[in-house]
This record gives C-alpha cells, structure tokens and sequence, in this order.
C-alpha cells in the first residue's frame, strides 16, 4: 500500500454551532499540489481571535507517514495559504454517504 497524505478541514462555530468536514487523500508520490500548500502555511504562527464571537474556527490536520501537524485557525486569520489550503480541500468532490439505517423492526 503507497503513502498516503490526508488532509482534513473541520470547521466549527457560526450561528448555528454545526461543525462540517472536508478532506481529501493522495499517494504521497502525486502529492506534489498538496504538500506545496501545506508547506506554504504558518504552522507555528496562527493568528489568534479572542475577540470574534458567531464566527468559524477551522481546525486544519494533515497526516502522512511519521508526520501529522494540525492547527486551529479562526475565521479571522483565514488568509493567504490558510484559505488557499481550506479551499483545495472543500473543492475535493465528497464521498457520498452511506445510506440511513432503518430502526430495528419490533
């Protein structure tokens, strides 16, 4: 089985509090796009937000092979590769769900 990248977007908050995901998984050997916006992001220097309420916060992870690096973003601070990364992964098409589970018959 090759190495696989997972990068996966969780944004919570808002007015309705609903928290929704993205993600998306490559082969790390065609991973090229995706590891040139994850290495273009501030891992280590995101913006705080102490002052917005009813916005979103996105929690951005990224997990590959011996590495996973993951950082809380708010809303505010969703700039340049922060945004640039958020919006690759919601392009990605989504899985379609599973069907609904009928309740047990009595």
């Amino acid at each position: 089985m090759p190495a696989v990248l997972t990068i996966t977007v969780a944004r919570s908050g808002g007015f309705a509090g609903i928290t929704r995901r993205w993600s998306v998984s490559a082969a790390l050997d065609e991973a090229d796009e995706l590891i040139e916006l994850v290495d273009a992001c501030p891992w280590p220097r995101v913006a705080k937000d102490e002052v917005s309420r009813d916005r979103f916060v996105y929690v951005i992870t990224v997990r590959a092979p011996r590495k996973r690096r993951s950082a809380t973003v708010p809303e505010s601070a969703l700039t340049g590769p922060w945004k640039t990364l958020v919006n690759r992964v919601q392009e990605e098409p989504a899985e379609p769900a599973a069907p609904p589970t009928p309740p047990p018959s009595r």
